[in-house]
């Protein structure tokens, strides 16, 4: 029995037992008053009641905290013999190393490597058997020649996903990505592709192979709409090597008409780790009349006066960025008006359902994601017709 209930336990069993005690008190004084004796037994019998309903109530409140008790120490007793046998697993693993989880990411990073290596390099024009061409026709065709894959039944293709503009809900600009698919069905797709391919070393040559099919795409689309942009995403190993941005600003200067369609978007996170050689890179870009892009940002810390400096124009965030379910908090509120006074266009990545898209209108102009439209594969020859009319303006 609880220590609470005791006062009214108590209280019932002296009530009634003194209504015994006064009933027999008047019979023993010979003044029986038939009516009081039974109204004292009848007291008696409810304060009894009443205090065997008081243990039966306090008892069954025991029982039940007691049965929980007991199921969360069987529940805590099953986590620590999961916690004990993970334990033991750790060490017999570090007692008898194997091949794991970090193997398995080594070799598939390898034989990512091999693929990417065969898919980038141009295939050596064939000789054919009557006349051998002259080398600087040979030279000519190889630098023609366009990245396709060689003894591989894998292939990169480039999709393009649509950038809406959400105050009208049409597309303005393109993002160009790059999947690495086979014959069986099989689909790495961008976002995997380029963090294995940071890991494996070969982002320059992947971001190489997306700026020299988005070009002519680009340029194609700009006959119909010269205001368009395509953002082409760049690494910061890309940046950071002197030789790989060498050669980006070669391929823009032999497309110097179509420069300022371009946007190279970094990651933010990627800006804090370029040194010296990096911002270089990224000014390189800039003055060759390309524009820049940061995705996946964050406010904190923001240095929007040297973004702008540096050539940055569009600033990427998430769907959760400054929406926490009631719309835009006043610092976010306040954050969007300063970028918008410093002519920053906010755009809002990754859409995938009508409450992230309502909330986008409210922070940024343009918005990208599965909710608008799924990006679509660009047909090969895609960029062929536009030569021609470069051709004829030259």
């Amino acid at each position: 029995m609880q220590r609470q209930t005791w006062p009214m336990v108590f209280g019932l069993s002296v009530f009634a037992l003194a209504a015994v005690a006064v009933a027999a008190f008047m019979i023993a004084a010979g003044k029986l008053d038939p009516v009081l004796a039974a109204g004292a037994v009848l007291l008696l019998a409810a304060g009894q009641f009443a205090v065997i309903i008081t243990v039966a109530v306090c008892t069954s409140r025991i029982e039940e905290i007691s049965s929980s008790q007991q199921t969360g120490l069987r529940s805590l007793s099953e986590r620590l013999d999961q916690s004990v046998a993970r334990l033991d697993h750790l060490e017999n693993n570090a007692k008898n190393p194997a091949g794991g989880r970090l193997d398995e990411i080594i070799a598939d990073v390898k034989a990512l490597r091999e693929s990417f290596r065969a898919l980038i390099q141009p295939k050596a024009p064939e000789q054919p058997a009557s006349a051998a061409p002259a080398p600087e026709t040979l030279l000519q065709d190889r630098q023609d020649k366009p990245a396709e894959a060689v003894a591989s039944s894998q292939h990169l293709d480039l999709l393009l996903e649509p950038v809406i503009e959400l105050s009208t809900g049409t597309t303005t600009y393109y993002r160009a990505l790059l999947d690495l698919a086979d014959d069986h069905g099989h689909v790495v797709q961008h976002a995997e592709l380029m963090q294995k391919a940071d890991a494996g070393g070969m982002r320059p040559e992947l971001d190489a192979h997306m700026l020299k099919h988005a070009v002519p795409v680009l340029r194609r689309l700009r006959v119909r709409n010269p205001g368009m942009r395509v953002f082409v995403p760049i690494g910061s190993s890309t940046l950071s090597s002197k030789e790989d941005m060498a050669r980006i600003a070669g391929m823009i200067e032999r497309e110097i008409d179509v420069a300022n369609g371009l946007v190279f978007e970094l990651q933010h996170r990627d800006l804090g780790l370029l040194e010296n050689t990096g911002i270089e890179g990224l000014a390189r870009l800039a003055r060759l009349g390309a524009t820049l892009a940061l995705s996946d940002v964050q406010v904190a810390g923001l240095d929007l006066p040297s973004l702008r400096q540096l050539g940055v124009r569009f600033l990427s965030f998430p769907p959760s960025a400054g929406d926490a379910g009631f719309g835009p908090t006043p610092a976010w509120r306040e954050f969007v008006q300063y970028a918008r006074a410093m002519q920053f266009q906010i755009i809002i990545a990754g859409v995938e359902k009508s409450q992230q898209a309502a909330a986008a209108s409210q922070i940024g102009r343009f918005a990208y994601g599965s909710f608008f439209a799924p990006p679509r594969k660009v047909r090969s020859n895609a960029g062929v017709q536009a030569a021609p009319r470069r051709a004829r303006a030259a």
